[in-house]
């Protein structure tokens, strides 16, 4: 693995658990979600974008692709 490929791991492993603990959904709910929306994939392809800011900055905007494919998963 090239370092970057290790630094988007990174980030796609630390938003994932971000995204599990926010949510509180199991890790199989969690997969399924990202999975569906191809949130590993986006994260691939924006890492350039996204690793500038921080990793809560990155779940906002899973949060609003996930609102934009009409799934609510902040629970206020």
């Amino acid at each position: 693995m090239s370092e970057r490929q290790i630094s988007i791991a990174d980030m796609q492993c630390w938003i994932f658990r971000m995204a599990q603990t926010k949510w509180k959904m199991s890790p199989k709910e969690c997969a399924e979600l990202f999975k569906k929306y191809d949130i590993l994939g986006f994260i691939d392809e924006c890492y350039e974008l996204l690793h500038v800011s921080s990793y809560a900055c990155a779940l906002e905007d899973v949060e609003e692709i996930l609102k934009a494919n009409g799934v609510n998963v902040c629970k206020s």
